[in-house]
């Protein structure tokens, strides 16, 4: 009897073919995917207090009318900040790309003073710093610009809300003896976003007071910014910082650039080595490569807000692998070195 089943080469070149179609449709239908995406990224994250409040008695009605008023609020308050920084900011680009030019040609001249060749001007095309401006100012249009769907975002979210407590009493019903993997999923995914969002909200307030106290220029828009790259580990931290440094180098000189950098330091090591590995545990990390590749595929299909939504996009797919015995091998291949050295230890 002739067998139908697919040969392993052929089932790699269907799903390869799967994917490929699937990323064209996702590049094709960017405008509609990209509020789509925030709004059930944003669904999540406030579904983790919706669930708080519904344990300590507040009603449903009720515990959805204080989170979409809440939403309502921090978009009112996001969209003020971006758009008037960023014009602020965007208008004086020019100026803070002639104190960079006069900053490394006086270097420049420095350096040959002790026998050190070396020329901006030739260095300039391989390197130049005002791309750290520009990559902080193309991600804050990209994310007001996805504010311009604040309708759609917030009717979204409003829907997916009020059927999420709908949903979890649906399961309840059951009297299932244990959890569902389904369960399990929605239980960690809300888990994580819910505890990276507010140790996020620690960061961003945090380098604002810092900032504000030092003296640097638009500290609620680093804040701002500090908040959002907190969700790509490790990578996310180090590109925050840059266009805050290189601003209090070039409009407040060395010092206040050094405290910049040690006021950053000191908030992400505090936060991200200290509070957060505490309040997760194990199993929520990812590898280096992983996020790098992420934050390039996604940035890729869906553009500035894609780099944003990488990281949580690929924490989600690992969590759905990890819970299946089919799958979890590939979710063993995103996990970070940390938790590899923590399961060699125990």
């Amino acid at each position: 009897m002739h067998d139908e089943r697919i040969s392993d080469p052929y089932r790699v070149l269907y799903i390869i073919a799967a994917l490929t179609i699937v990323i064209a449709g996702m590049r094709a239908s960017v405008n509609i995917m990209v509020p789509m995406l925030l709004a059930i990224f944003i669904s999540i994250i406030c579904s983790y207090p919706l669930n708080k409040m519904r344990l300590r008695g507040v009603s449903k009605n009720l515990s959805i009318l204080i989170v979409i008023i809440c939403v309502f609020i921090i978009t009112l308050l996001l969209t003020f900040i971006l758009g008037t920084s960023i014009g602020d900011f965007s208008d004086n680009m020019p100026l803070y790309q002639s104190k960079m030019e006069e900053l490394l040609t006086n270097l420049s001249t420095k350096l040959q003073r002790f026998g050190i060749d070396f020329d901006y001007t030739e260095w300039r095309q391989y390197f130049d710093p005002s791309v750290a401006f520009g990559f902080a100012e193309t991600l804050l249009k990209g994310l007001r610009s996805a504010l311009t769907n604040a309708f759609l975002i917030g009717l979204t979210v409003i829907f997916i809300l009020i059927e999420i407590p709908v949903i979890d009493e649906e399961k309840m019903e059951k009297n299932l003896a244990s959890p569902s993997n389904y369960q399990i999923i929605i239980q960690k995914i809300q888990h994580y976003f819910g505890i990276k969002t507010m140790t996020s909200m620690v960061t961003g307030v945090a380098i604002t007071i810092w900032l504000l106290i030092i003296g640097v220029d638009y500290p609620v828009l680093w804040g701002l910014v500090a908040f959002l790259l907190n969700f790509v580990p490790n990578i996310g931290s180090i590109i925050a910082a840059i266009p805050a440094v290189l601003l209090a180098l070039l409009m407040n000189g060395m010092s206040i650039a050094m405290l910049t950098i040690a006021g950053f330091v000191a908030v992400n090591v505090t936060i991200g080595n200290v509070v957060e590995p505490r309040v997760m545990g194990q199993g929520l990390g990812l590898r280096m490569l992983v996020v790098f590749v992420s934050l390039v595929f996604w940035g890729w299909v869906l553009g500035p807000i894609g780099m944003l939504l990488a990281v949580p996009l690929t924490m989600t797919l690992k969590i759905m692998l990890k819970n299946y015995d089919q799958t979890r091998q590939f979710a063993l291949l995103l996990e970070g070195a940390e938790e590899d050295e923590a399961k060699q230890a125990t």
